[in-house]
């Protein structure tokens, strides 16, 4: 089943179109038709008794405690939440005072229904013991509400029996009394948990165009990042041989081009959310960018059986780790080891720049730069990432990811 909000965001009850249902907006005249006439009920029969000023005063008040609980405690929040910035406070059941003044509220109701039941007979306010049972089946706590429904019906049945001693109709009355309460309580219950579902559907649905930018974001930038280092250490190589070496500066200028276009490809990739390196493919390109870079790399091979989702992580490691050192640092020699055991495969990316040495100028980087995304891939899988200088000198970055 699919639910799509239509309603405005300022509108808390905003209309709400439900395949295969029908609009919850369409039925809302007809509902508010309905309080109407269960509201003007009881100030109608008062004008036809001609009541003691009393129990013209409780009538009264019984209708205000009636209209005020159906109008406090039925109110639904939208759909998305984000809709009303007053939807997050509005769940009684998360406000102790509001839920009390509920329970009181609705107890006044049943004790009034009561008093006037016995007390004027004939006057027809025995109805107001649905009135109290309903009110009941607002409150937004499902044991008050059910131990007050339950006593409007207990009430009702002995106020009735006290008035006319007919144990058959008092059974029967306070049984009524009390199902109608709970018939409310379960529409109100269904109603309030189908928007919930709704509601929880909205953020869902915000949690994963969140996560989907953020894969995007980081892989854009290992992805680019790692090329554009390349294409640049490649292009100032070729720029210093094109004199002495013409033929190595031209083959340096179309590696260029070969990593300008497989860039290109992998943007399209990732966007479309099909980019996945392997270990293998990355260690052959960190043989490569370590060469370009001057850099004494020694590398070892990808080992055979590592889960694809586990190798993926891994050559998002080697990519990331690669690049920092050749643009961050001027590293003589790098090396990049792969540790596997029964539990879990890692990579552990050394290299000799010592923190004393300059490092080559890079552009601040947002919240999204490489370690962090790398973290957070890592921890996707409940694996480990340590970065920092070693003793003896050099920086050193390990990342260790279950197998399971």
């Amino acid at each position: 089943m699919s639910a799509t909000p239509t309603g405005t965001s300022g509108d808390a009850g905003g209309d709400l179109t439900v395949v295969g249902t029908p609009r919850v907006g369409s039925l809302r005249p007809l509902f508010g038709a309905v309080a109407v006439l269960f509201i003007a009920f009881p100030l109608v029969n008062l004008l036809s008794v001609s009541p003691q000023p009393a129990e013209a005063l409780l009538v009264i008040a019984a209708t205000v405690i009636f209209a005020a609980l159906m109008l406090w405690n039925t109110r639904i929040p939208p759909a998305d939440p984000a809709a009303d910035a007053s939807a997050t406070h509005f769940d009684a059941g998360a406000d102790p005072r509001r839920l009390w003044l509920s329970t009181a509220a609705a107890v006044a109701l049943i004790a009034i229904a009561t008093v006037l039941s016995y007390r004027y007979p004939s006057s027809g306010w025995f109805a107001l013991f649905y009135y109290g049972s309903t009110s009941a089946s607002t409150i937004r706590s499902n044991r008050i509400a059910t131990v007050l429904m339950l006593a409007s019906g207990v009430a009702a049945g002995l106020t009735l029996f006290a008035a006319d001693g007919a144990i058959g109709d008092a059974l029967v009355q306070g049984v009524s009394v009390t199902v109608i309460g709970l018939v409310v309580y379960s529409a109100i219950a269904v109603r309030r948990t189908n928007r919930a579902l709704l509601a929880a559907r909205h953020e869902l649905a915000r949690l994963a165009v969140a996560d989907e930018r953020a894969r995007i974001a980081r892989d854009l930038h290992d992805t680019l990042g790692h090329s554009f280092t390349v294409i640049a250490l490649k292009s100032e190589l070729a720029g210093r041989l094109v004199d002495d070496d013409p033929t190595r500066a031209k083959a340096e200028m179309g590696d260029v081009e070969q990593v300008a276009r497989e860039a290109l490809a992998t943007v399209r990739e990732t966007i479309g959310g099909f980019r996945q390196p392997t270990l293998a493919a990355e260690l052959a390109g960190a043989r490569s960018a370590l060469a370009a870079a001057g850099i004494d790399g020694r590398v070892e091979p990808a080992p055979d059986g590592i889960p694809p989702a586990v190798d993926a992580v891994l050559g998002w490691a080697v990519r990331e780790g690669v690049t920092n050192i050749v643009r961050h640092g001027r590293a003589a020699s790098a090396v990049i080891r792969i540790e596997v055991d029964d539990a879990a495969v890692g990579v552990d990316i050394w290299n000799d720049r010592l923190a004393s040495e300059p490092a080559t100028p890079a552009p601040a980087s947002p919240a999204g730069s490489g370690l962090v995304g790398l973290r957070e891939r890592v921890a996707a899988f409940g694996g480990q990432v340590e970065a920092g200088p070693v003793d003896g000198g050099g920086f050193r970055l390990h990342i260790s990811v279950p197998i399971a």
